[in-house]
């Protein structure tokens, strides 16, 4: 398996992997528009994980400069492996990655949101350290209109 940099032309592989983790309603034409930003972003990075059967597998990682410190915060945007590849590894190498992209941006921690549904997935954060801090901190969400 090999991870590298996400491309625009696999935005037809991508744009079923983020169906499975709950965006369905993507075209390839948005999924591509989106990969071409990351591209350009300059502490954003997207990563693919490629096996033989093609893009199995993707993390979109951001960093976020700090206010009240020094260094940054890693923030892993989304995180997918296509379903008949779970547990087999990919999971753990797109995060090595994406920890590894964001340590070189200056990064002092990295975090994650994820739903309370996503069981397997809260299980593969902890696994790599993480721990939930819903209980010390909240999360607020609002989508803006114009």
């Amino acid at each position: 398996m090999e991870i590298r940099l996400a491309l625009a032309t696999d935005a037809p592989a991508v744009t079923p992997l983020l169906a499975q983790l709950g965006y369905p309603d993507n075209t390839e034409t948005d999924v591509r528009r989106r990969l071409e930003r990351w591209a350009g972003h300059p502490e954003g990075a997207a990563f693919v994980a490629v096996s033989d059967d093609g893009v199995v597998g993707v993390i979109a990682v951001v960093a976020i400069p700090l206010l009240e410190r020094e260094g940054s915060v890693g923030r892993i945007v989304a995180l997918v492996v296509d379903e008949n590849q779970r547990r087999t590894g990919v999971g753990r190498e797109l995060i090595a990655v994406a920890e590894e992209q964001a340590m070189r941006w200056g990064c002092v921690a990295m975090e994650v949101s994820s739903s309370r549904r996503r069981i397997a997935a809260h299980a593969l954060y902890r696994a790599h350290g993480y721990e939930d801090r819903c209980e010390r901190s909240a999360k607020f969400y609002r989508t803006l209109t114009a």
